[in-house]
């Protein structure tokens, strides 16, 4: 798993991902790979869910803290480990058996005992939310030396920049300062 990503991040995405060298790479044959992943997609599916499972140890104390806290804890966390970025090819490739959202049920299950503890505003479509905290941070993992060299500034100073932003957004929406009507969300 670690050969096959060093191998995306070494030559690029666009250069693929070639089983047999990873095998070379690692003193086994593409066939032992086929074996243990069934495919490139599931070598990918399986390095990048080792690389997600990273983030539940990110903040040990994340259980306790307040909701947009914890999404911009998220967003750090994702930005401190850039191979997350690569999630995106397989949502690209719309892999069937691609989950984006490992902890799903357990941060599902949260959010609605924070709402009924009034703790996040009934209000919030927490799941569109949710979607959009991913989304944010794997797009500034994509996108963010590329755009912090067209904008001329350090990818450090732009990651401050959009953390800010961020979390600006999350805390209007639990302050409830968005004024754009929203659909109803179904919980049934």
């Amino acid at each position: 798993m670690d050969a096959a990503l060093d191998l995306l991040e070494e030559r690029g995405v666009l250069a693929g991902l070639n089983l047999r060298e990873v095998a070379e790479r690692v003193g086994v044959t593409a066939a032992n790979i086929y074996h243990l992943f069934g495919s490139r997609q599931g070598l990918l599916r399986a390095a990048l869910a080792r690389e997600t499972e990273g983030l539940s140890s990110a903040f040990p104390d994340g259980e306790q803290l307040p909701y947009v806290e914890r999404r911009v804890r998220m967003f750090d966390a994702i930005g401190a480990r850039p191979r997350l970025a690569l999630t995106a090819l397989l949502a690209l490739d719309r892999d069937p058996d691609f989950r984006p959202f490992p902890f799903l049920d357990a941060t599902l299950a949260r959010y609605r005992e924070e709402v009924a503890s009034g703790d996040l505003p009934a209000s919030v479509d927490y799941e569109a939310a949710h979607v959009m905290s991913l989304a944010a941070s794997i797009a500034v993992a994509i996108y963010g030396d590329a755009a912090a060299r067209q904008l001329a500034i350090s990818p450090e100073e732009l990651r401050v920049r959009i953390r800010a932003v961020f979390a600006r957004m999350y805390t209007s929406l639990v302050e409830g300062e968005a004024t754009e009507d929203v659909p109803e969300r179904d919980d049934s």
